[in-house]
């Protein structure tokens, strides 16, 4: 058993690169297919060497958890992404809870049975993904983008270009680790020697936590990061978990302590998705492979150690585990409060993301070399009456880069049939990105006395000092470029296909 999760520890950080790399779809396909191999191998080991060597391959392969992690957040939306990831979250609680039951079922018909049938669907698993699993979107940018930079130089990758955010949340997910390790590792040996219960009735006590976590998941998770947000969901889980974890500890009869156990599941329902959230937002396309399995490598780190950590405890007094496992989660409460300003920040630079929604077929007429100049002069006439500077090549690469953001990517919405901008076109990225400073760019300094036009349906916010902005006749108001010159806009405004 042990080296099943210690080669899980090992293997998450190296799949989480490869997948970042490679492509999430070549990882969990390769996963899969080594995983059933594991499975096929430890139903006809012939002796016990066989059998770890069997047991290493399967907890490698079992570490493409945070892969799938990795791409549900990269298809999904950040104000959906919790919700998502706690429906993954629950194939996991619904193996947990029925998965035991199958297996003792499968195992009158042999022991080896029910290891050859988890092969069996590891392979069915598989072939599905192969036949009808299309790469991450982000990914596929992500390698176009590379293609485009081939040749500049990149800024730091590894570990320790990680932002410190992204180390607290795997400290907070070690935390996590140990302290539900109480429950997996101790709580049966606790029941049985304080209350008396014998393992039939504790293994219908964990089923019931595992459907609790389910249905914490399906009922209670999105509402509360509606109200809530990533962050404080996260927090009001770890903070459930440590009250659960004392009234194990402290509770006078089995009633509580079992209640005291379920509201441990329940807050792990809820801390786990939204951590994982928060883990998604903190990293960037390029490394967010790496970043989710460091977090899952944390989490799977926290319940090697707390075992044997928390063991030592429970010879000393059975109540102290918990109280350990309690005092755990809440320095993780405190660290997830103190990381929410670094999350805030990035949702907002979230805006600039371009939206993973399906996207409208390419038009079918060609454009001619007549089009194409008629549009250009049009553009150069228009910048040239509006007093912007684009004869030489830095100003003319500073406005390609601010007609990027004047026109974001448009995506196709299939109930509508409309194209849906999902992006704002806001021009303070164009001025951060070409380096606007006191009102002048590369364009030159607009003149203060002229009028902007303001474009029907924009629906951008500024804030910030009116002695610092740039003009935009496009976005007809004024683009403040100290800290973040945006918010976050009510709901996305529709333009024409």
């Amino acid at each position: 058993f042990s080296s099943f999760s210690l080669a899980q520890v090992i293997c998450l950080p190296i799949l989480g690169r490869l997948s970042d790399h490679f492509g999430r779809r070549a990882v969990l396909i390769g996963s899969l297919f080594g995983a059933a191999i594991g499975s096929f191998c430890q139903g006809l080991a012939p002796n016990y060497w066989c059998l770890m060597a069997a047991r290493v391959i399967s907890g490698g392969c079992g570490a493409v958890g945070s892969t799938a992690n990795v791409y549900v957040s990269d298809i999904t939306h950040e104000a959906s992404r919790g919700q998502y990831l706690g429906y993954l979250m629950n194939a996991n609680g619904a193996a947990f809870a029925f998965g035991p039951g199958l297996g003792g079922g499968l195992s009158r018909l042999g022991l080896n049975i029910p290891i050859e049938i988890n092969g069996c669907a590891c392979l069915v698993a598989c072939l599905m993904a192969f036949s009808y699993l299309p790469e991450s979107p982000v990914f596929v940018r992500q390698q176009l983008d590379s293609a485009r930079m081939a040749g500049q130089k990149h800024g730091s990758t590894g570990w320790s270009s990680f932002p410190a955010s992204v180390w607290a949340v795997c400290g907070v997910e070690f935390l996590r680790g140990m302290s539900f390790s109480a429950i997996f590792a101790l709580y049966g040996l606790f029941a049985n020697r304080v209350f008396g219960m014998d393992s039939l009735h504790i293994g219908y006590a964990v089923c019931v936590g595992a459907l609790t976590l389910i249905c914490t998941n399906v009922w209670l998770t999105h509402p509360l990061e509606c109200v809530l947000g990533h962050i404080g969901s996260a927090a009001l889980g770890t903070t459930t978990m440590a009250v659960g974890e004392l009234s194990m500890a402290f509770a006078p009869n089995l009633y509580l302590s079992l209640l005291g156990m379920w509201s441990v599941y329940m807050g792990q329902a809820i801390a786990g998705c939204n951590i994982a959230a928060v883990t998604s937002m903190l990293a960037t396309d390029e490394n967010r492979g790496e970043v989710m399995s460091m977090q899952q490598m944390a989490q799977a780190s926290g319940r090697v150690v707390g075992p044997i950590f928390l063991g030592h405890l429970a010879d000393i007094h059975p109540h102290l585990p918990f109280a350990a496992a309690a005092v755990c989660v809440f320095l993780a409460t405190g660290i997830l409060l103190s990381i929410s300003t670094a999350h805030e920040r990035r949702v907002e630079d979230s805006l600039y993301d371009v939206p993973l929604l399906a996207s409208p077929k390419p038009i079918a007429e060609e454009v001619t070399k007549e089009d194409i100049k008629e549009l250009g002069t049009f553009l150069c006439d228009l910048l040239t009456e509006g007093g912007y500077q684009w004869h030489e090549e830095s100003q003319r690469e500073a406005l390609k880069k601010a007609l990027k953001c004047y026109f974001p990517p448009l995506v196709f919405d299939a109930r509508t049939g409309l194209a849906e901008e999902t992006v704002p076109p806001v021009f303070a990225a164009a001025a951060k990105d070409v380096g606007a400073v006191g009102g002048a760019t590369p364009f030159g300094t607009p003149n203060p006395n002229m009028r902007p036009v303001t474009s029907v349906g924009a629906e951008c916010n500024f804030t910030g000092d009116d002695s610092n902005f740039l003009r935009s006749p496009m976005l007809g108001r004024s683009a403040s470029f100290n800290r973040r010159p945006f918010q976050r806009a009510g709901r996305p405004h529709r333009v024409g296909a």
